[in-house]
């Protein structure tokens, strides 16, 4: 009896150990995904999460474009999303989006960006233990690249986010060669109405002006988003003018500044709208908005030519 006693002891003290060797064997650690977020912030999972919930557009976008999107169970209002595709819960906007139906819905996963995100809803999530992703601010193509290819280890979806990489990458090197040694053409881009506010070199939307050939007026201002005054603007004289705004808001800037004939944008018909999600959400969308970019200053370069041209000939 006491022998059996002992087996029935000894068996009972291995189980533990025998059950963390089988779970390391399951989940060996080289397999498992950790990644660290801009607030410092260590996630873990055992494997790729597959009910997210996107609180920002800009990962919506990604995640889309990544090939997941079904894995998508909450948005926001503000989110764009492929109408073939099983659509998500709206939970409100990007600074008070509906709190309870985020814990309802217990995602295995929330995104949500530094800038954009309310600091005091990622902080309640995490204390319910809801595992939250915070990406930082961004002023670069790299630092794009470099989000996609944390989304990507993420969501198991590595090879794709290279390809995406890959594919700008390819698209970028296409633009700055094109412009490669032509003369920079003066670029104001508006992001904002009441009051006018623009984008300096620190910005991802800066650095498409740089690529595209462009000398944006407003580089060395100090803040990211600064406001710009109308004579500033008069005074620079840009060669071309870029609206990111649809709609009335868009009417409205183009005829604003058409009021002023001595603009020689305005002389040249070179003032252009363009969709601001193209040009400042942090997705494959990008691809597009430098190369309309690029057409425009191409556009307004094109123009100066012809006016030097004749003035030759004169």
């Amino acid at each position: 009896m006491a022998c059996d006693i002992r087996k029935i002891l000894v068996v009972t003290l291995l189980i533990p150990g025998v059950f963390l060797l089988w779970a390391e064997c399951l989940f060996p650690a080289e397999e498992r995904i950790v990644v660290v977020d801009a607030t410092g912030e260590t996630l873990e999972f055992l494997k790729p999460p597959h009910t997210i919930v996107s609180l920002n557009p800009d990962f919506t976008g990604n995640i889309i474009a990544l090939g997941v999107g079904d894995r998508l169970v909450g948005i926001t209002n503000y989110c764009r999303y492929q109408d073939n595709l099983a659509t998500p819960e709206r939970l409100g906007g990007l600074w008070q989006p509906n709190l309870e139906r985020i814990v309802a819905l217990n995602p295995e996963l929330v995104l949500a960006t530094r800038e954009g995100n309310n600091p005091g809803i990622i902080s309640t999530l995490r204390r319910l233990e809801i595992p939250v992703f915070v990406s930082g601010q961004f002023s670069s193509f790299q630092g794009y690249f470099e989000l996609l290819r944390q989304l990507g280890y993420i969501l198991g979806r590595e090879k794709e986010a290279g390809r995406l990489i890959d594919e700008f990458k390819n698209r970028l090197n296409r633009i700055r060669l094109a412009s490669a040694g032509l003369p920079p053409v003066t670029v104001f881009l508006q992001v904002g109405v009441k009051p006018l506010v623009t984008i300096n070199k620190e910005t991802l939307i800066g650095e498409m002006i740089k690529i595209a050939g462009g000398d944006n007026i407003a580089a060395d201002l100090f803040s990211r988003y600064p406001s710009i005054s109308r004579e500033r603007v008069l005074a620079d004289d840009p060669e071309v003018i870029i609206i990111a705004a649809m709609g009335s808001e868009a009417e409205a800037g183009v005829a604003f500044w058409e009021k002023f004939p001595e603009l020689q944008a305005v002389q040249n018909q070179r003032i252009y709208v363009i969709d601001p999600d193209l040009v400042c959400r942090l997705s494959p969308g990008l691809m597009e908005g430098i190369s309309k970019i690029e057409s425009f200053i191409a556009e307004g370069r094109g123009k100066r030519m012809m006016g030097e041209g004749r003035k030759d000939k004169e």
